[in-house]
Formats: C-alpha cells, sequence, structure tokens
C-alpha cells in the first residue's frame, strides 16, 4: 500500500499554518510599528512625567491628587491654554440603588475658540489607590494634551473642548457631575474618550454611540485603532463602565478608545511610567488625532447604524445593518447551492459535521481548559506564559474538529460548503440581539456567493474552490484580531470559547479526511498541556494580584490576602492562614484589633405621614472611604447635602476621600417596618504598622491591586427605635 498519499501534505501544512496563526497571533496586543505625524508621543509622554512627579498613587480627594491636578494645570497653562476648574462634592447615582460620591475637581478648556457642538477630548486624571495611574489614566491625559498642541494650530469646523475629570475611579463622578450641573455640558455635540486597562498594546475602539454612522466615519482618514462591531456589543453587555457612559444619555456622538495589553499590571503599582509601552502612546494618540479630526469635519444630520471591523488597522468595512442581513441572506443562499452542487455523496453527514466539528473543537478546549484550572492552584494560572495556555487552547480546538472531519469521511467542498451555511444560519439568527457578530461573516460571504455564481458557468467552476479559500483568508484576516482582542478583553483563561473561530477557520480550508491532522495536533496537545501546567503562574512583571488586608469586623481582627493562589510561604511564615466560610474567597489568619476613633451618632429621629426620617452623622476621622449599606426598604434621601427623590434614593453608599470623613445622612423608612441595620464600613489605604510584616515579605512576583493594602473597619449600626 502507498501510505504516503495518505499522510495528506497539504492537509499537515494548512494544520501547522493555523497553530501557528493562533499561536504566536500579536494581534490585539502588540503596538503597531506607526509612520510620523503630527503627534509627538516623545513631548506627550514628558508633559505626563512632569504630572506624575514622583509617581505616588492619587485617588480623588487626597493630598497627592490636588498636587497632581496642580502640576496639570501648570502644564495646561504652560501650553498656552486657559484652564477652567470646577470644585464641588457630588454623588453619582449611574447605577440603581446605589450612589458613589466625593469631593471632585474637574479641569476643562477650550483650544481655540468656544463654541457649540463641540469635540471633547476627555480623560481623567486620578489613579486607584494601588497604582500611579501611568496608564489609566495618565496615557489621556497626556494624548488630550498633545492633541490639544497639534489641533491649535489647525483650522477646524467645530469647536474642541478639552475635559479631564476627576473621581472615575471612585465612580465616574467627575464625569457624571459634569455631565448633570456642568454648563458646559450643553456645548457638546462629540466625545474622544481615552482610557487603558493595561500598560500596553494597540488602541482598541470598543464603544460608540447609537445610532453610529457619524462615529465610523469620523475614524476614516487617519490612523486606525482595531475596532469592529461585535466588540462594541458585548462591551455593551459586559458590566463595565468608563466616563463615557455617564456622558451618553447627552445625545452625543462618540467613540471610547483603550490599550488592552498587559492587564496584569492594571490598577497596580506597576502602571507607571516604566511600564508604559510608548508604542502604546503613539497608536492610540494617532488613533483620537484621526477621530477628533473625522468629528470635526465629518457627516452631520440623520445617522444610521452600521456594522463595521477594521481589517488588519489598514482600511475600515462598514455597512449598514439591512445589509448587512442581506448579504448573510445572499451568502447562505450561495453556501447551499455549492453543497447540493458539490461532489455526490453523504449529504445527511456533510450536514452534521460542522456543528458536531465545532462543538468537538470548542468543547474539547473548554474542557482541557477547566482540567487545568481545577489542577493549577493559581486563578490567573497563564499570566506569565500565556502561549502555553493559547497553544493548549488551539491544539484541542483543531484536534477535536478534525476527528470529527476525519470519523465522518465527507467530500472537502461539500463539508466547506456546510460550514460556511452554519456560520450564516448562526449570525442571522443572533442578528436581533448581537448584530456584530456579523462582523466576522459579512465580508467572507460575498467570497462565497461568487463561488456559488461560478457554479453555473463551466469555464469558471474550477474557480469556485479557490474563491472559497479567498473567503477563508479573509475570515481570517478578520476573525483572528478579533479573537486576539477577545482573549485581551477577557484573559486567556477565560477565552477557550474563542476557539470557534479557529475551528470555523479549519472547515474553510477544504479540509480531508486523515488520522495524521488530529494525531499531529494531539501531540501538540499533549505537550502544551504538560508546559502549561509546570511554568511559573506569575513573573515580576506579570504579577499576581494579592492585596493585604487588615480587618476588624466588629472587634474581631483578621489578615485577608486573596485566595487565588497558594498562601505565599514567606507570608504563610508570618501568619496563621486557612480558608474561612466567612471569607471564601479570602486567606484569612487571625489578627489584632484596630484602633476606632470613628462615631456614629443620630442628630434626628422623626416620623410624619408614615415615614420615619432619620438623620446621622457618621465620623471617620482617618478614613479615605466609607461606606454605608441599609437593610430592608431604608433609602438615603440626602448624602453631605445633596439630595435625592425617596423613589430614586440609594441603600448603598460610597464616599470616597478627606471630603468623606464626616458624612451626615438623612435617610427614610416607612415607620411601620422594624428599624432598618446599617453596615458601615472605614478603609484606610495601607494595610498598617501590624500587617507590615505581611507586606514586607509579600514576593516580588504579587502586587495589591485597585484599592491596595488598606485597614478595613467594619461595624453594624442599630436603629432600633429610641
Amino acid at each position: 500500500m502507498d501510505t504516503a498519499r495518505h499522510i495528506a501534505p497539504g492537509g499537515i501544512i494548512v494544520l501547522l499554518v493555523l497553530l501557528a496563526l493562533w499561536v504566536t497571533q500579536p494581534i490585539g496586543v502588540n503596538a503597531p510599528r506607526l509612520a510620523e505625524s503630527d503627534f509627538d508621543t516623545g513631548r506627550a509622554t514628558a508633559r505626563l512625567a512632569m504630572i506624575l512627579g514622583d509617581e505616588t498613587p492619587h485617588s480623588v480627594d487626597t493630598p497627592a491628587n490636588e498636587a497632581v491636578r496642580q502640576r496639570l494645570l501648570a502644564q495646561i497653562r504652560a501650553a498656552g491654554f486657559s484652564p477652567i476648574e470646577r470644585d464641588q462634592f457630588y454623588c453619582n447615582t449611574y447605577w440603581p440603588g446605589s450612589a458613589s460620591c466625593a469631593r471632585v475637581r474637574n479641569v476643562a478648556f477650550w483650544v481655540g475658540e468656544p463654541g457649540d457642538d463641540a469635540i471633547a477630548l476627555m480623560a481623567h486624571y486620578d489613579s486607584v489607590a494601588a497604582g500611579p495611574g501611568a496608564a489609566d489614566d495618565g496615557i489621556g491625559v497626556a494624548i488630550a494634551l498633545e492633541l490639544a498642541h497639534v489641533l491649535a494650530r489647525e483650522r477646524l469646523e467645530r469647536p474642541v473642548l478639552v475635559l479631564i475629570t476627576d473621581g472615575e475611579e471612585a465612580g465616574l463622578i467627575g464625569a457624571a457631575a459634569f455631565a448633570a450641573e456642568d454648563p458646559l455640558a450643553a456645548r457638546i455635540g462629540a466625545v474622544v474618550n481615552l482610557e487603558a486597562r493595561g500598560t500596553t498594546g494597540i488602541a482598541n475602539m470598543f464603544q460608540t454611540s447609537t445610532p453610529n454612522s457619524h462615529d465610523i466615519s469620523a475614524l476614516s482618514g487617519g490612523t486606525l485603532p482595531a475596532a469592529n462591531s461585535l466588540a462594541t456589543n458585548l462591551y455593551e453587555i459586559m458590566p463595565n463602565d468608563t466616563d463615557l457612559s455617564v456622558m451618553l444619555p447627552l445625545g452625543i456622538d462618540a467613540t471610547n478608545m483603550a490599550i488592552l495589553g498587559g492587564g496584569s499590571r492594571y490598577h497596580t503599582p506597576l502602571d507607571n511610567l516604566a511600564h508604559l509601552d510608548p508604542r502604546s502612546v503613539t497608536h492610540l494618540g494617532q488613533s483620537a488625532l484621526t477621530a477628533a479630526r473625522g468629528f470635526a469635519d465629518g457627516e452631520t444630520g440623520a445617522e444610521t447604524q452600521l456594522v463595521f471591523t477594521d481589517l488588519m488597522r489598514l482600511t475600515l468595512l462598514a455597512i449598514p445593518q439591512w445589509l448587512a442581513i442581506g448579504l448573510l441572506a445572499i451568502g447562505l443562499l450561495g453556501a447551499a447551492i455549492v453543497y447540493w452542487r458539490a461532489s455526490p455523496g453523504a449529504p445527511a453527514r456533510a450536514a452534521l459535521a460542522p456543528p458536531l466539528a465545532l462543538m468537538a473543537g470548542v468543547g474539547l478546549a473548554v474542557i482541557i481548559t477547566m482540567l487545568i484550572a481545577a489542577i493549577r492552584p493559581e486563578t490567573s494560572y497563564a499570566s506569565a506564559y500565556p502561549m502555553a495556555l493559547r497553544s493548549v487552547h488551539a491544539a484541542a480546538a483543531l484536534t477535536g474538529a478534525a476527528l470529527v472531519v476525519t470519523l465522518f469521511r465527507v467530500p472537502p467542498l461539500r463539508l466547506t460548503a456546510s460550514a460556511w451555511a452554519w456560520l450564516a444560519i448562526a449570525v442571522l439568527a443572533a442578528f436581533a440581539f448581537l448584530p456584530g457578530l456579523s462582523t466576522l461573516a459579512v465580508w467572507p460571504m460575498i467570497g462565497v456567493a461568487a463561488a456559488a455564481a461560478c457554479v453555473f458557468m463551466a469555464p469558471l467552476r474550477k474557480a469556485g474552490p479557490v474563491l472559497f479559500v479567498v473567503a477563508a483568508v479573509l475570515f481570517a484576516l478578520i476573525g483572528l484580531p478579533i479573537a486576539g482582542g477577545g482573549e485581551v478583553g477577557l484573559f486567556i483563561e477565560n477565552a477557550a470559547p474563542l476557539t470557534i473561530v479557529l475551528a470555523f477557520l479549519y472547515l474553510f480550508t477544504l479540509p480531508r479526511a486523515t488520522w495524521t491532522v488530529p494525531a499531529i495536533s494531539g501531540a501538540v496537545l499533549v505537550v502544551a498541556m504538560i508546559v502549561t501546567l509546570i511554568v511559573p503562574a506569575f513573573s515580576v512583571d506579570k504579577p499576581r494580584h494579592l492585596t493585604v488586608i487588615h480587618l476588624d469586623e466588629d472587634g474581631t481582627g483578621s489578615y485577608l490576602i486573596p485566595a487565588n493562589g497558594p498562601v505565599p510561604p514567606t507570608m504563610a511564615e508570618q501568619a496563621d492562614f486557612e480558608r474561612s466560610a466567612d471569607y471564601p474567597a479570602y486567606w484569612r489568619a487571625p489578627a489584632p484589633t484596630l484602633g476606632d476613633a470613628g462615631e456614629a451618632s443620630i442628630l434626628s429621629d422623626t416620623r410624619v405621614d408614615g415615614i420615619r426620617t432619620i438623620r446621622l452623622r457618621l465620623n471617620g476621622p482617618a478614613a479615605d472611604l466609607q461606606r454605608l449599606v441599609a437593610d430592608g426598604d431604608a433609602r438615603f434621601v440626602a448624602i453631605n447635602g445633596t439630595r435625592h427623590d425617596r423613589d430614586s434614593a440609594p441603600d448603598y453608599v460610597t464616599c470616597t476621600g478627606q471630603s468623606c470623613r464626616t458624612l451626615e445622612i438623612e435617610m427614610e423608612v416607612d415607620s411601620a417596618r422594624p428599624a432598618p441595620t446599617l453596615l458601615w464600613q472605614r478603609y484606610r489605604y495601607g494595610a498598617g504598622p501590624d500587617a507590615q510584616r505581611l507586606v514586607d515579605t509579600r514576593p516580588d512576583t504579587a502586587q495589591p491591586v485597585h484599592t491596595g493594602d488598606r485597614r478595613t473597619l467594619v461595624r453594624m449600626i442599630d436603629l432600633a427605635a429610641d
């Protein structure tokens, strides 16, 4: 027997190419090389270094944040602009049932003459308590100032306002205050918001207004960010927000851009100038400049909703949603024509093979990822060496899909036509609630329809398979970057379902039935699994998130560290950590109690028309953040003088900064109901002297995150009658 012909060398080459494309995909991670433009990265980062000073973390309403604000004002004036300063206590009630409060100090300035229908370049200058915020959102501040420098020298059709908000990290407070109470808000017609959820990577445009045709039009004519409708749809579903969330109700056009790479450094001390990638500053800056110029000179008037995607950041493909539906239907018809006119044989198997191959491939990737997660003691076990887990995902998806193809033995052209038909059916079925999914299929379907047309023209029949390959290449150019960006956004440990893109791509390459392909991918899978199980989870540059909390809960002291991995041996030597049913997400150890200089007092307690109104004063003289949560139907109708309607008043309040060390709360409750019990929490930044030994022995591969190391006092306030 001639075994050589059963090896299917073409299939092996396709397999290896697909593995390499997935495993080494830099798309969505590495910042690109860009040509010179008016945007000066060196000048932007130099300004940022001056603003950040010694890079002390600077959360809202702290001395460090005020120092940053003063340096920001100095840079604005040095650039020749006149800053507009706002200073107010405000509570953002954007999220139902809750209020985020702080004293915020927004800064704005006009680039050129003031005017209506202005373009706002927006960023925030506060950071979280754990890190200096060089990327989040120093990159936005630096870019906004550099764009002001560039645009001041241009003649634009619309005025430009730079808006640098405060208190974003504490709950979008500065932006909410601006949108609700600043007269400048009425003069804005479009916003370019700049953000970061990491310290490196390309610029991603992940949110627009609705409808979006003005926003997409504004991106044409210059450097493009990564942008696609699927990302914007998924962002709408996810529980994430930026300052733009509270601006969109103004009825503005908008584009929201951020860098996402290096997510393990997000909100940690490593979000510093040393880790901020200048290439990312360049790409985000040039992309924002494109958007600002596009809004200034772009479309106005009626809008439509578009389906869009960038093509390798070289051009932007966009069509109306109604046309996308039409192209998908035409592509489905074309795939069906090729399916029925292809080589005879196995029609039922050909119809069933693609969905079974997808389920087998993606299912295997998900199951093996879950198995590895169950074995590895760390939650983010692929932080330091993501390529190992990425290899597992790719090899598993290809192994499962190739096994089904081999077992079903379907003629290649019929199999691929069936796969394209299933893609069209799935996207059309999801269109009502996820129209951006069509981004993956709309433009490749043109090639599928062209292949179907060749069936009816004898001289061109041999071109049909070639056009299928062209459609597959276009699918790869669109789908692989989207999957890469999705991996960055979701973090790789959660990204196994994205291998559906790879499994589809395999089915689109006219695969032949051969045991060699699943054997090779299976061997790669075994090796990749072993590597993933043994490589270190973290590194100095890609750290574990390990915040130290000294908790005092009603007179019981504890140390808490996240249970996202084992207790580091150096820290285990300092305290007797164990898992606790009360705090399942943490390791817990006994600790001394914290001194409590706080005081809660009832200023008044009245009953009128069945409503009990209680006025409280909560004094936390050392607190950097106070939180108050009510049970029952109690509502906080006034917080430090800011009032809320009873129907929309919160029952959950977080107040951040020095101005929140004394809280005066007015609450209302039905007087016929039992008096509510209040949960009173106070944070003080820094773990404190008692926990210093834990902080000192924390490994250099771990960093505090978000609010950072802290002392937390928890008390219950009983408001029973009397």
